[in-house]
């Protein structure tokens, strides 16, 4: 029987009132940056995994406070590991 192909799934949509950016939570704050939940608009590259931020998925963007210009798109789960490793510099 031949397979069928099944087209990619769409980027969900924000539902109405959902909040395009906003405070990190509790977990993800390091002294000497300042931590940030957005949702993109286009296609970033996570330090963390060298893979793709889609437009439309909810991340983190961690800004050293010393240095705005240096400011990283990272996965919530990147971000998380990178923590948890002691590789999250600030």
């Amino acid at each position: 029987m031949p397979r069928r192909h099944r087209r990619a799934a769409p980027v969900p949509e924000l539902p109405s009132g959902a909040a395009a950016s906003g405070p990190a939570p509790a977990w993800s704050r390091l002294p000497g940056v300042e931590v940030r939940r957005v949702i993109g608009e286009k296609v970033y590259r996570c330090p963390g995994c060298d893979h793709p931020i889609r437009p439309g998925l909810a991340h983190l963007v961690v800004v050293p406070i010393d240095d705005p210009d240096a400011r990283r798109h990272w996965h919530t789960a990147c971000w998380r590991t990178a923590l948890r490793s002691g590789r999250a510099g600030g």
